[in-house]
């Protein structure tokens, strides 16, 4: 029996040299994510949840896929497995989208695509539209920042919706992707908003009219909750994160059920990552190109100090999580430790030094500490303000105002000791009276 490779090999392997299907799936994580180097085993269960849920996405494209994959892995018909072969097609995607000089379109990746395979002229014509679709669907899988429906015959692209599996799987509105396939894939992710990057300070009106004071005791899900009627859905798509409607009926805030990922990229290699490479392509009609070297870190950190922020900081919050939202939150089952880590517990201990990196404070700057989350999160502080109290329940449990709030105890405390004691002193005349009757 000839000897094992070693796993090192499994990095640059081609079209002879197929890695065993646990290994494909390591690659292909550390494809999307980056390699620390290290062991961060206090991820793994929450990448499995990354794993399982990019699984089912590829299984929802098994009937208009298998095709096209028998296609390009003609040449191995040994490998029938069709996720080993969506795998590992997803990986080469990955890699070759983070190995372009240039912000690539989808087009230029089918083309490479269509190299690396070696199809033929008249295949990739049949096939084309079909490697579109593919391209735009592994992003999505393997960024987690959308989720992507069958294509319609007629479009370009597939339909980007969203999914929640709070109480069962049930899909929110659809929004069709219009926009060219020539496009470089992040300018037009960003044109869709699949990308929530913002322009920095000096070239947008971050505040748009709202304060940019973000305090834990105004902005903690147990006041937006209790005063403002919020309630979560818990999704998969990472560019929902913190979208809150303050109009609709159903007073909804979505929230990004997997952290880990978030975490993976971000203590990741200092080479750029996949997600990097997409956030990289920052252009707009302010001409700001003064972008940093890494966007999708920073992103990502601020999508981490969000959960302290709401449920973390504050411990009514926390107590909230743990006893209401954990089962919400877990998808087929799993909970994402981290999530239950930064949302129900006072400290983020075992976390390969995540909690250093947060920055935690009882006063934010949106515009400093969530410079692209915080348009989201000043909407949801101004909505919280403007909530009043509707019952000397909702008053007493009104921690927005510390101050306001303890010299309302204090009158509520003060004043029921003095009817207590004045009760208490009639009872007692009442007594001295009746015994004097009877002396």
């Amino acid at each position: 029996m000839a000897p094992r490779r070693p796993a090192r090999m499994i990095r640059h392997h081609t079209l002879a040299y197929l890695p065993s299907p646990n290994d494909m799936r390591v690659q292909f994580i550390n494809t999307c994510c980056g390699n620390s180097g290290q062991q961060q085993h206090s991820l793994d269960e929450g990448l499995k949840i990354f794993e399982d849920i990019v699984e089912k996405r590829m299984l929802e494209y098994e009937s208009s896929m298998t095709d096209l994959l028998n296609m390009l892995w003609a040449s191995h018909p040994k490998l029938t497995s069709y996720l080993e072969r969506q795998f590992r097609t997803a990986t080469k995607i990955v890699s070759l989208i983070r190995s372009s000089t240039e912000q690539p379109s989808i087009d230029d990746i089918v083309k490479l695509l269509c190299d690396y395979f070696k199809v033929s002229a008249s295949n990739m014509k049949i096939h084309e539209n079909e490697m579109r679709n593919l391209v735009f669907a592994v992003i999505g899988w393997s960024t987690m920042l959308y989720t992507v429906t069958s294509e319609a015959e007629d479009s370009d692209l597939p339909n980007v919706t969203e999914t929640q599996f709070t109480n069962g799987p049930a899909k929110l509105p659809v929004v069709l992707v219009k926009h060219s396939c020539q496009r470089p894939v992040g300018s037009m992710l960003r044109s869709q908003g699949l990308m929530p990057i913002a322009c920095l300070p000096a070239y947008r009106k971050s505040s748009q009219g709202l304060p940019t004071r973000l305090t834990v005791n105004s902005l903690n899900f147990c006041s937006l909750h209790w005063l403002g009627h919020v309630k979560i859905t818990w999704v998969n798509d990472l560019s929902s994160h913190c979208e809150f409607d303050r109009h609709g009926k159903i007073k909804q805030l979505k929230l990004f059920r997997l952290p880990s990922l978030c975490a993976k990229i971000f203590l990741g290699d200092k080479d750029e990552t996949f997600i990097d490479r997409l956030f990289k392509s920052h252009s707009c009609q302010k001409n700001c190109w003064s972008i940093p070297e890494s966007v999708a870190k920073p992103y990502l950190a601020e999508v981490l100090l969000s959960y302290r922020l709401l449920f973390g900081q504050h411990q009514a919050s926390r107590t909230h999580f743990v006893k209401k939202e954990r089962g919400n939150a877990a998808w087929n089952d799993a909970l994402d430790p981290l999530l239950y880590a930064l949302c129900g517990q006072d400290n983020v201990y075992g976390f390969d030094g995540i909690e250093e990196y947060l920055c935690e404070r009882g006063v934010y700057d949106a515009d400093i500490s969530f410079p692209h989350l915080g348009s989201r999160l000043m909407e949801l502080a101004d909505y919280s303000s403007s909530q009043r109290p509707t019952s000397l329940f909702e008053v007493w449990r009104d921690q927005r105002d510390p101050e306001k709030l303890l010299t309302f105890k204090a009158v509520i405390i003060i004043g029921a000791a003095s009817v207590a004691l004045g009760i208490l002193q009639v009872f007692v005349g009442i007594v001295q009276i009746a015994v004097t009757i009877h002396a």
